[in-house]
């Protein structure tokens, strides 16, 4: 049996936007054991900022079970093949 590559193109997560996403919004996570971008969203061009805004206010209500840690939010570049891990985090602006 041939091994084939799934491959997909993220749309952004602003409302009634049907632009391929450019960007993760995330924050890292880690519960001491294991860590990971937790996900507020995807976001185009046009859209960056206003996701960054909604998700960093989203995080401001998030409440952390004993042992997690969360960073701040920020924009992480999409890049195909790549993991979580592996994605660049655009300089805070």
């Amino acid at each position: 049996m041939e091994k084939t590559t799934f491959h997909y193109q993220p749309i952004c997560s602003a409302p009634h936007c049907d632009n391929s996403a450019v960007y993760k919004v995330a924050a890292p996570w880690s519960n001491g054991r294991s860590r990971e971008l937790k996900s507020y969203g995807l976001a185009c061009e046009a859209h960056r900022d206003s996701q960054l805004a909604l998700a960093q206010l989203h995080r401001q209500g998030l409440k952390l079970a004993e042992g997690e840690t969360i960073g701040p939010v920020g924009l992480y570049e999409l890049a195909a093949g790549k993991r979580d891990a592996e994605l660049s985090r655009l300089p805070d602006h």
